[in-house]
Parts: structure tokens; sequence; C-alpha cells
């Protein structure tokens, strides 16, 4: 199966951000979709880099870490976006400090979430050739790309949000 077609899977499948922490069991079909993803993800760059199985077990340590810890980030976003939207709906008054407070830990989670890929590039260093790392992070960014185009064709409006990465 391409990973395209299995991150499209993933996506069409996965309940809106809103439903997933409501929905029994949607987290484990999440997890076991982006599971697929990631081992697709490995396998194509295994095989596109060229890497030794220890590099493919050694990147794949590194792959993981770092997403399980995005994916941390993407779970608080998730509940501090769906906290501030309560605190803005129309009609009620908001109050201030909390709406600061969600502005800042969103902004703050987003830096952080950014710098996860920087460490995983650092991660990769000592892994992968610089062409190898050129690489992979050309193919990162094209997956990245193609998951945001198919968040926003998504029929139930969900919003973009950080996109779940392998």
């Amino acid at each position: 199966m391409s990973w395209k077609l299995i991150v499209a899977v993933s996506l069409v499948l996965a309940p809106p951000a809103s439903a997933q922490g409501r929905a029994p069991g949607a987290g484990g079909r999440a997890a076991q979709l982006r599971e697929r993803v990631e081992e697709t993800f490995i396998q194509r760059a295994r095989q596109q880099l060229g890497l030794t199985a220890e590099q493919t077990e050694q990147m794949m340590t590194v792959v993981r870490t770092n997403g399980a810890a995005r994916h941390a980030m993407e779970d608080e976003e998730r509940m501090l976006r769906d906290a501030l939207a309560r605190e803005l709906r129309p009609g009620v008054a908001a109050r201030p400090d909390s709406v600061n407070r969600y502005v800042e830990r969103i902004s703050r989670n987003r830096i952080e979430y950014a710098q996860s890929f920087h460490k995983e590039l650092q991660d990769l260093q000592p892994i992968l050739s610089p062409a190898q790392r050129g690489l992979y992070l050309q193919m990162r960014d094209q997956l990245l790309q193609r998951v945001r185009e198919l968040q926003q064709a998504r029929p139930d409006g969900a919003p973009p949000g950080p996109t779940r990465r392998p």
C-alpha cells in the first residue's frame, strides 16, 4: 500500500479533533493507522536513502521517539484550542486571563513543535550522511504537504491544526 493511500485513509477514518477524546476506540484506530504510516514512511526512506539495516533501526528509534513527543503536543494543542473556543463563544464574555493563558500556551506549543523537527534532524546526523539527511528532509516535507492537502479537503471541516507525522 502506498504511503499516500495510508495517509489518506488515516485522515478520512480518523474522527475530527473535537470527537477524538469522546469516541471509544477512536484513539486506538488512529494510533494503528499512524503506526502504519510511520512503517511505510520508514520503509520508503530505507529504499530511497539506501539505508543499511542498522541505519534503519537507528532511524526508526529517532523517528518514533520524536514522533511520540509531537503526538503529545498535538493532543495538548487540540485540548487548548477547544478550551480557547469555549472561552470565545459568541454571546459569552471571555475571561481575559484565560484567553491570554491559552493563546500563550498554544504559541509555545507551536514553537516546541517546530523545535522537535530540528531535534529530529540533529538526532539523525550521526546516523545519516548529509545527502541522506537532505533526501530525508525532502521526503518528510513532501509527506507533510500531502497531509496538509488531505486535511484541507476533509469533508468534516476539521481544522488543519498541527499535522500528525510519522
